[in-house]
């Protein structure tokens, strides 16, 4: 299956959770008088995120910066970008902005910012992971090389039962990996995960290497031009800000469909599913902190996946209002909704999930 794919299909819905669900999330907007877009709150939100890491990136310009503070400001800034890409970035390429798809893709141009593709993203994760979540060989934010073991049928491999110790400190370079490398390894493949990656216009490739020149640019020799510093110290901030950035982004991810309770389901020999799409999602995606404002609002309402994978073209800022109508209605008809109450036992969750990975060698 790996080598040649076959056509992935989900049987019909078998029971009325999902039609009611949806009937249910209708009615709290029709009710309220809302658009399932952004709302005054979520661009306020878009311009503070945007001023508070313009605002640090100048510090060194506008103050006398010590060595170490410029350390901090660029950890700052590593975490800070990916409050920018998951807030508005993330719902830019689910068109959930904005009712314009215009406003939706100018938008998208933040993950370029900060030195990804965001074509290369939507593709990944909107044409991929969303449509094949959790399915060895198909989902592309899911599957990784082989030095991890995330899905239970992969191949085990015998440096797998360290895994759960050594993965943290490869979780360390995710961003530069993905900034440097896999980025530029998508140009060459026809197919990333189940999704056909032709054609692949020549402009998004000249538009990737400008905007990650202008990255380093940005981060590293204006400021090594402008400022008293030797260029050392801004090579290491950008690494700093990198690792920051990296450990931020696998706490965000993480958390939400690889734990030890998640489900990696796999279709038979012609494709079919063994569920309907909806439970597939419900079955694969995981919540954290729901009741938390600060990681909703910080966490571009990751925290919130399930009701995401579920209706992916609504904002993130009305997600604790539907994960409520959510448990009401999984509740009802007796299906399990997956939450963690706190962020920390989310992540040991994954934790465990490396470490039953990688514990049973199959022959």
């Amino acid at each position: 299956m790996n080598d040649q794919k076959i056509k992935i299909t989900f049987p019909k819905e078998d029971d009325g959770f999902f039609d009611e669900l949806k009937k249910e999330v209708n009615a709290y907007f029709i009710s309220n008088n809302i658009s399932i877009y952004g709302n005054r709150f979520m661009y306020i939100k878009i311009a503070f995120l945007f001023t508070i890491y313009i605002l640090i990136y100048l510090l060194p310009f506008i103050f006398k910066l010590s060595q170490n503070q410029i350390f901090v400001s660029y950890i700052f800034l590593g975490i800070w970008s990916l409050f920018l890409g998951v807030n508005i970035g993330h719902d830019a390429a689910h068109n959930a902005l904005f009712k314009n798809s215009k406003y939706n893709s100018l938008f998208m141009y933040v993950f370029d910012f900060l030195g990804l593709s965001s074509f290369n993203w939507k593709n990944r994760h909107v044409k991929g992971h969303h449509k094949y979540s959790n399915i060895m060989y198909y989902d592309p934010d899911i599957q990784q090389s082989n030095i991890v073991k995330i899905f239970p049928q992969d191949k085990s491999r015998s440096f797998h039962r360290y895994q759960w110790l050594y993965m943290p400190f490869i979780y360390a370079i995710f961003i530069p990996r993905w900034i440097f490398y896999r980025d530029f390894k998508d140009i060459f493949f026809k197919k990333i995960g189940g999704f056909f990656n032709r054609p692949y216009p020549i402009k998004e490739i000249f538009k990737m290497v400008i905007f990650k020149i202008s990255y380093v640019i940005y981060l590293v020799f204006i400021p090594y031009w402008l400022l008293s510093f030797e260029i050392k110290v801004f090579v290491l901030a950008f690494l700093m800000l990198m690792i920051s950035s990296s450990l931020t982004i696998v706490v965000v991810l993480l958390t939400t469909h690889m734990l030890e309770d998640s489900e990696f389901p796999e279709p038979d020999e012609n494709g079919m599913m063994p569920y309907s799409w909806a439970k597939h999602q419900i079955l694969t995606t995981s919540d954290y902190s729901t009741k938390s404002f600060l990681i909703t609002h910080l966490f571009g309402g990751f925290n919130h996946h399930v009701i995401h994978h579920l209706f992916q073209h609504i904002c993130h800022v009305h997600y604790p209002a539907l994960t409520k109508i959510l448990e009401k209605v999984a509740s009802k008809h007796k299906i399990t909704y997956q939450s963690h109450r706190y962020i920390l036992p989310a992540i040991f969750s994954h934790v465990k999930l490396l470490y039953n990975n990688g514990k049973v060698i199959k022959a």
